[in-house]
């Protein structure tokens, strides 16, 4: 019973948090607004994360953890390159919609310039990105992609990503907060299965060989 306790109150703070930071960005994300949320003590979180800092880097890494096993999957496995590169975006799609917290986060890290980011956490990131690297080279190797930069198609895709699910969040916490009228100038949301297929037609598109 005190092991389940245990996992149930990490998961609690988990999620509390991940709330917290996308809400409220590092710095200011509350220790004890994040306590309220997941109905624990402080003293809980410091039990399972020994810091605010170690709990704001717990939250990165589980998106980044993800997608990096499913891309490194992908990479490895059979398949031509232009069906790896269909894949993986679905894959990053897929894993920021289930995590609605990490594209804010995120968005916020990079504009701070990732000052947050131990080595092992930056690792994390540096191994997703060697997985598209390599579906990129397959791809040029097979004739099938051009002389891209592998590194620069990257920050194209995920940057993309990043600000279509924090519009998508923008916009529901107006719906709820207003009326549609507000909402009318910029555009009404879409969905994720639109998102995916305009996103795998426009890097087939960057990719394809001339």
């Amino acid at each position: 019973m005190a092991i389940r306790n245990a996992r149930d109150s990490r998961t609690q703070i988990f999620n509390a948090a991940a709330a917290e930071f996308a809400d409220h960005g590092f710095e200011a994300a509350g220790v004890d607004r994040i306590a309220a949320k997941a109905r624990v003590n402080k003293a809980m979180i410091y039990y399972h994360f020994a810091s605010k800092q170690g709990l704001y880097v717990e939250v990165l890494r589980d998106m980044f953890a993800a997608v990096g096993r499913r891309a490194r999957t992908l990479a490895d496995g059979a398949g031509t390159a232009t069906a790896k590169i269909d894949a993986w975006v679905d894959a990053i799609v897929e894993e920021a919609a289930q995590r609605p917290w990490f594209p804010p986060i995120m968005l916020r890290e990079l504009a701070s310039g990732l000052v947050h980011l131990d080595p092992e956490t930056l690792a994390l990131l540096g191994a997703l990105y060697a997985s598209v690297r390599d579906i990129i080279v397959q791809g040029q190797q097979e004739g099938a992609f051009d002389d891209v930069d592998p590194l620069l198609t990257h920050l194209t895709i995920m940057p993309s990503v990043m600000v279509f699910f924090v519009r998508e969040r923008a916009l529901a916490k107006t719906v709820k907060a207003s009326t549609q009228d507000v909402v009318r100038p910029l555009a009404a949301p879409r969905t994720r299965e639109e998102f995916v297929r305009h996103m795998q037609h426009a890097v087939r598109g960057m990719l394809r060989k001339a």
